[in-house]
Formats: C-alpha cells, sequence, structure tokens
C-alpha cells in the first residue's frame, strides 16, 4: 500500500512546507515532527525551531511515534510556547481526547494532519538479522532490511505492520488545522478491529490466567509505558509511584506488576485509542495496547463511545444519559 498522493515524499514536502509557513510567520514558537534517527532503519521524535531546519522533518512508514505525548502538563517548553505538531489517525484521537478534558490549550496549537496507510513494526523487523539492522526501506508492498554487513532481506509489508495498524478504523486524522495530502480511504470492513481480543476472550479462565501471568512476570516496572503515554498525564505524580500514600505495592512480580497495568488501563480508560506508544516503549515487549483495547472494546459495547472521535463530544465518564445501553449485554 502507499500513500492516496502516489509517494512518501510529496507528503513530506507538504509537511515541511506547513512547519516553514508556521515558523515564519510566527503562528508556532517550534514545531513537533518525524526526523531521521541514528540510521536509515529508524524514525525519531523531532523539534524544530527556526524554518531553516524544516527539512529536517521526514515522512514514511516507520514514524510510529505518537508526538502528542510532548503536549503532556509541564512538558511545554516555555510553559505558554505555541506549539506546532504533526500526527497520524490514532494520534489526532489523542489529542481530540486531550481537548475534549481541556489538558492542553487549543488556540496555542498547529495541528499537521497526516494521512496514513500503515506503520512497520520497526521492533518485528529489526529481528530478521541476529546483528544490527542499519537500513529500512518502504517501496509499495515491499520492505528491503539491510544489517550493518551489507546483508539485505525483503518481506511482505503487509505481514509487518504494527498490530494495530492492522485493524486501524480512522487512518485519517479526526483534528487538524491542514492536511498534509489526499485522505487515503478507510476500510469498509471493520470485523478484524477486536479479533485478538475476542480470541483472548474465547479462553479458558485458566489459561486466560496462566497468558496474563506469563506476559506481567516480565515486567521490570520501569514506567516507560505511562512516560510514553499521550493521556496519561499525571505521570509526574503518578499514583503507582507514590509512597505516601502507598496505594500499589512497588514489589516486582506478576500480581503486582498486573495491577499497576489495571491501575493505568482505568485511568485513561475513555480517552486511549490503542496508539501503541506504551508497546513500543516496553523494552520486555508486553502487548500492552490490548489491555486497552479490551477496555475500549467494553466501552463501545456497553457505551456506544469511541475515544478521539468527535471533538464536540463530551468523554464517557464525564455524561450520563439514563438510554445508555449499560448494562443490557
Amino acid at each position: 500500500m502507499s500513500p492516496a498522493n502516489g509517494n512518501y515524499e510529496e507528503v513530506e514536502q507538504r509537511i515541511r512546507e506547513l512547519a516553514r509557513t508556521a515558523l515564519e510567520e510566527g503562528r508556532v514558537d517550534y514545531f513537533i515532527g518525524w526526523t531521521a534517527g541514528y540510521n536509515e532503519s529508524e524514525v525519531i521524535p523531532g523539534f524544530v525551531r527556526s524554518a531553516d531546519r524544516v527539512d529536517a522533518l521526514v515522512w514514511n512508514p516507520l514514524a510510529a511515534y505518537n508526538l502528542t505525548a510532548f503536549l503532556k502538563r509541564k512538558m511545554p517548553d516555555p510553559p505558554q510556547a505555541k506549539i506546532g505538531l504533526a500526527v497520524k489517525g490514532c494520534d489526532s484521537r489523542t489529542l481530540v481526547s486531550l481537548l475534549q478534558e481541556e489538558l492542553v490549550d487549543r488556540e496555542r496549537l498547529y495541528v499537521v494532519g497526516v494521512p496514513c496507510e500503515g506503520i512497520v513494526n520497526r521492533r518485528a523487523v529489526s529481528k530478521v538479522f541476529a546483528n544490527e539492522v542499519v537500513k529500512i526501506e518502504v517501496e509499495d508492498d515491499t520492505i528491503s532490511v539491510t544489517n550493518q554487513d551489507g546483508e539485505t532481506k525483503q518481506l511482505a509489508r503487509e505481514e509487518y505492520l504494527l498490530d494495530h495498524c492492522r485493524s486501524c478504523k480512522y487512518p485519517n486524522p479526526r483534528y487538524f488545522d491542514d492536511l498534509a495530502g489526499e485522505a487515503v480511504t478507510e476500510p469498509e470492513d471493520q470485523a478484524p478491529m477486536w479479533r485478538e481480543i475476542e480470541e483472548f476472550e474465547a479462553l479458558p479462565e485458566a489459561e486466560k490466567d496462566r497468558l496474563m501471568a506469563e506476559a506481567f512476570e516480565k515486567c521490570i516496572r520501569c514506567y516507560a509505558c505511562i512516560n510514553a503515554c499521550p493521556v496519561c498525564y499525571c505521570w509526574d505524580n503518578c499514583v503507582c509511584r507514590a509512597r505516601q500514600p502507598k496505594l500499589v505495592s512497588q514489589k516486582v512480580n506478576a500480581q503486582e506488576n498486573l495491577m499497576f497495568q489495571m491501575v493505568h488501563m482505568f485511568h485513561v480508560a475513555g480517552r486511549c485509542p490503542s496508539c501503541g506508544n506504551c508497546d513500543r516503549a516496553c523494552p520486555v515487549e508486553i502487548p500492552l495496547y490490548l489491555l486497552h483495547r479490551k477496555m475500549n472494546k467494553e466501552l463501545k459495547e456497553m457505551l456506544d463511545f469511541e475515544p478521539g472521535i468527535d471533538l464536540e463530544q463530551k468523554p464517557v465518564f464525564q455524561t450520563f444519559d439514563v438510554n445508555d445501553p449499560f448494562g443490557q449485554h
């Protein structure tokens, strides 16, 4: 698959043009986008503070980071800065959630929407070689992966997309000021949305317990997941790290780790679109976004609510409607 306008370079150039104009006109103090990493196998967040530096911005299928995480409380520098930001579809849904709860100032934002047809799972791709991958190129349906010894392998792109990209319902941004390129075609078949969750729900209870314990006993409680989460905004005063009052144990074992993640899941319930930032931040590869997708499935079935879809819609836990289908399932 490729973007609707034919290639990534056109979208990349449009992002640069919009960022340059915003900086030159003083509309923003800096622009947050994606830039090249250490080598050609990765793309990382980048802050551009002058118009002559916008050529550092890139757009390609390795731009996985949800940049709205840099809008979290106490993060803007300086505090009253006017910020430009690039967002994909899932990124924009987290931004909508933040705007709905007035956690960021809409008047100080300039948002460039980026249509997206799927991001490559760099972590999975990097495992095709035992040694370091230094270059990843995507062309149409093929991923070319090159390691430090110059060896190259060809992979099928569809098999190496991020898991949440395979079931994405909203590849186009839900909120933006300017769109960098033409909107892409949104999927008609929504069946895969809950596939992994339904498979898990169908398992015997003992098997569910075993799989959960197996997943969470690996957690080292590094808190990378909550630091990377765009909608976990009290990361600097987290209940899971508090000693007084002590509400969650600091012990590292499967039970306490699961409790920690459950607290996080309920904290972001109704606001998390499963963008995968937590998954990608986790050094031991726990499939964290599946917990949040499970919560989203319950909210959809009970309250017919999906996070971050409509800026004018009130957050699900700030409303009450006697006609809600809650409890009818």
